[in-house]
């Protein structure tokens, strides 16, 4: 005997935003918000210019970071010569006064060590909206 059961659902993209779970919902905002503000701490943090009014989330999936020093800054790497300056090899030492994580790619090393805390905050999001 063959038996025949037929599924009847909504598009997985209505599904997504329904849960807001696609890249314009509230989940995803809600994790680039999180993101946003821990990451800070992993910013150098000599005037605090870098990591406070130049960066800024510009949708809820890109947090950027302005700034002609910018670049440089987030490789660890310094820059010389007449304009335009080039990059060189010799590693950036960053002031660990205001911000004790301070250093290069600070997106992934804030990831590695806070992406647990991170992924918990956003499931006890996703638990409340219930």
């Amino acid at each position: 005997m063959k038996t025949t059961i037929a599924v009847t659902m909504k598009p997985i993209n209505t599904v997504l935003t329904g849960l807001g779970v696609d890249k314009n919902g509230d989940v995803q905002q809600f994790v680039t918000d999180c993101i946003d503000l821990r990451m800070t701490r992993y910013m150098p943090f000599l005037t605090g210019t870098l990591a406070t009014k130049l960066k800024r989330v510009k949708s809820p999936t890109k947090i950027e970071v302005l700034g002609p020093y910018a670049r440089y800054q987030y490789y660890g790497k310094a820059m010389a010569g007449p304009p335009p300056k080039v990059v060189t090899d010799k590693d950036l030492r960053y002031t660990k006064t205001f911000n004790t994580n301070a250093g290069p790619y600070w997106d992934r090393r804030m990831m590695a060590e806070e992406g647990d805390e991170i992924a918990a905050e956003v499931q006890e999001y996703v638990r409340r909206k219930r």
